[in-house]
């Protein structure tokens, strides 16, 4: 089921860089608290969806695997910052499935996931108004479950990680709902940065790229050979994931040095 189920995302990029590693003094991060995290319902799907529905509540759902990196790297950050527990505790039932076991194996199939992590959130009347298929940092899944649970989102139906179609707005309040969508989506992008876990320097690109290929069935996150012109020299960096802040990025590197056996450093 493994190599059913892992559709690799894997982008070789090369890239000229001089830059100057330089974090502490212009970047600002949640502080992660390893005592919190989001309590996920324990019992069946339809259970756990009724729950939300009889309190007034909405219903999120991740799906996941415990051979999934991504998934372990939410768990370990993104499920455990203070302002996520929060608003999900108020706002929502989440509820975990997982794809290797027969009830995840079923509703894997009935709401078609073929990414991981994949999550879904349900309104209050229990109808699908988001499908996100990527990895989350914790500003990203704040900012959106505050959106719906701040907006009573009904019967929007959007393609995975885009805006919802025009053609699925009902009435002029859909449609200034449909801007705010979009409006929250542009924040997103334009405060973005990215870190990435240096797992790999080489002389040559051939010895990076042999490098990638050993690797690159092993996991569903971005790969990057990065080109560093110093002194006259070149060195060819392997660098793994994208990830919004340092902390972020180091969480990955350890669940890389402790799961994998892997040396790895934040980039």
């Amino acid at each position: 089921m493994r190599n059913l189920e892992q559709i690799l995302l894997v982008t070789i990029v090369i890239l000229t860089s001089s830059i100057s590693h330089s974090y502490a003094n212009d970047l600002m991060y949640r502080k992660i608290d390893p005592m919190s995290t989001i309590k996920f319902y324990n019992g069946s799907f339809d259970s756990a969806k009724t729950k939300a529905k009889g309190e007034g509540k909405l219903f999120f759902v991740d799906f996941y695997a415990n051979w999934c990196t991504p998934c372990k790297w939410m768990e370990e950050s993104t499920f455990k910052d203070p302002e996520v527990v929060t608003v999900m505790e108020q706002n929502y039932i989440p509820y975990k499935v997982d794809i290797d076991k027969q009830e995840g194996y079923a509703l894997k199939k009935k709401y078609g996931v073929k990414l991981l992590p994949t999550l879904l959130i349900f309104n209050k009347k229990g109808d699908l108004v988001e499908r996100v298929e990527e990895t989350l940092d914790a500003r990203k899944l704040s900012g959106l479950l505050k959106f719906h649970s701040e907006n009573n989102v009904v019967g929007m139906s959007h393609e995975p990680n885009r805006s919802p179609s025009s053609a699925t707005q009902p009435s002029s309040d859909a449609d200034e709902l449909e801007q705010l969508y979009k409006d929250y989506r542009a924040k997103l992008e334009r405060e973005n940065r990215t870190f990435n876990a240096q797992i790999g320097n080489y002389a040559n690109y051939q010895e990076a790229s042999q490098f990638v290929v050993s690797i690159k069935k092993k996991f569903l996150e971005p790969i990057i050979v990065l080109a560093d012109h110093k002194n006259g020299t070149t060195n060819y960096k392997v660098l793994l994931g994208q990830f919004s802040t340092i902390e972020e990025a180091d969480s990955f590197v350890k669940i890389l040095m402790n799961d994998f056996d892997m040396q790895a450093i934040v980039h």
